[in-house]
């Protein structure tokens, strides 16, 4: 059984008026106690600081990169082929020249002989007609030797008829052997001019002979498959007695001595990129393990869509790196000398803007509300020992630049050797009193008063 009493509305009226003359009483001795010079006061919260240094500031850029091998080649043929011999296996470390995979090549080798029995052949005609250049040579210049002595004796003998020293049949005998000695020599420069013409094709056959040849050479050649460079067989593609067609891939060589990690920057970089510019490069794949280089190219074209340039950076050869693997970089762009450098704890955000609580050793004075006086001091108070500096908390109102790592440079609003509160922000009002906590010096600054 509940018993419930009701209270008449004069009753209940008057407790009301009890109750709210307590909480009054209450909080005018609370007052009472704050303001008065003898009374309790709400000891400052606690804070730790730490002082704006001043140190250099590397600019780094942050970007995740694609690692690739120096070089990296799926190798083809160019002409279609039945495989006949792998002499590689996936792994292995091969040498520049080296033979890794051969075809079929009957064909290819008959048609090579082929052409060298073509190259004697045709070598064998071209020294025969050379040898039969020489005979008619020297015939034509025996004959033309004739020639001209019978060309001569006729002339003298033409002179002297006409001084009625030698007989006409004399003039005669001596005119038909003129004629007999020219047919010779117009018969021997006919077969000389003709067996240069038969050197002439001999030599054009043996030319002809030796392109076969080296053509068929090439393409026995193809029957063959070299490394291209030293380096690792990757993933092998065919077997024994595949047949493959052209740009068909038949195996990976990768070069693993030298890594460039690929990435790209915002445009806004643009002036800052440079060849040589150091680049960290941390692979969470390996355990977080890490690799440094320097920038080797940079891409002369901006994308248009994404406004941004890539980038690559040699890395040297490290245990585990793989083409593939993805990086964190990190990319050095300069350093500034003298940022100003605070700890990221000690941001205080509020809205599109940035401050931070700096403190400062001073006389203290409460703000008092607008319109109203503060109240004279008392007897007692004005008899009390002077006042002493007290560390007061300020907001301020700061530009931030970098931030990396828990740390911030600040471009306006703090000096180096300001202090600002890193911890306890919670607790602490805009001109209000402070207890900082003294610390060791740490991360961006020195701790403590």
């Amino acid at each position: 059984m509940h018993l419930h009493k009701t209270l008449s509305p004069r009753k209940g009226f008057q407790n009301s008026l009890l109750v709210a003359s307590l909480v009054l009483s209450v909080s005018v001795s609370l007052a009472g106690c704050a303001g008065g010079g003898g009374g309790w006061q709400m000891p400052p919260p606690v804070v730790e600081t730490t002082r704006a240094a001043q140190l250099p500031w590397t600019v780094n850029y942050a970007a995740t990169g694609t690692l690739e091998a120096n070089n990296r080649i799926d190798l083809n043929t160019e002409t279609p082929a039945i495989v006949s011999h792998i002499l590689v296996r996936e792994g292995d470390a091969v040498r520049l020249g080296q033979v890794l995979i051969r075809f079929k090549a009957d064909k290819q080798l008959a048609q090579v002989q082929q052409a060298a029995a073509g190259i004697a052949a045709s070598q064998g005609s071209v020294e025969q007609q050379q040898a039969g250049i020489s005979q008619y040579q020297a015939m034509a210049e025996s004959t033309r030797v004739k020639w001209q002595l019978t060309k001569s004796e006729l002339a003298r003998y033409e002179q002297l008829y006409q001084e009625d020293f030698v007989s006409q049949l004399e003039l005669e005998q001596k005119r038909t052997a003129f004629q007999t000695a020219a047919s010779e020599y117009q018969a021997a420069l006919q077969q000389l001019n003709a067996a240069k013409a038969q050197a002439s094709q001999a030599t054009s056959s043996l030319a002809q002979s030796r392109s076969s040849y080296h053509y068929n050479l090439a393409l026995a050649g193809e029957t063959v498959v070299r490394a291209p460079f030293s380096g690792i067989v990757g993933t092998k593609y065919v077997d024994l007695g595949d047949y493959v067609a052209p740009t068909e891939k038949l195996m990976t060589l990768v070069d693993n001595s030298v890594f460039r990690i690929a990435f790209t920057v915002p445009e806004r970089y643009l002036s800052q990129l440079k060849l040589g510019l150091p680049v960290s490069v941390k692979f969470e794949g390996l355990g977080g393990k890490t690799v440094t280089g320097q920038v080797n190219f940079v891409d002369p074209v901006v994308d248009p869509d994404a406004h941004t340039v890539k980038v690559k950076a040699l890395l040297p050869s490290a245990p585990g790196l793989k083409d593939g693997l993805l990086g964190d970089v990190s990319l050095a762009l300069g350093v500034i000398p003298d940022a100003v450098v605070i700890p990221e704890e000690a941001i205080v955000p509020q809205g599109e803007k940035t401050f931070v609580y700096i403190i400062r050793h001073e006389m203290y004075q409460p703000r008092t509300e607008a319109g109203k006086e503060k109240a004279p001091a008392k007897a007692e108070e004005k008899s009390a020992k002077p006042a002493e500096p007290v560390d007061v908390a300020h907001l301020q109102e700061v530009s931030v630049g970098y931030r990396e790592a828990g740390k911030v440079q600040v471009v306006s609003g703090l000096r180096p050797g300001d202090r600002v509160i890193v911890s306890g922000l919670q607790k602490v009002s805009d001109n209000l009193p402070v207890n900082p906590d003294p610390a060791p010096p740490s991360g961006a600054g020195t701790k403590g008063n």
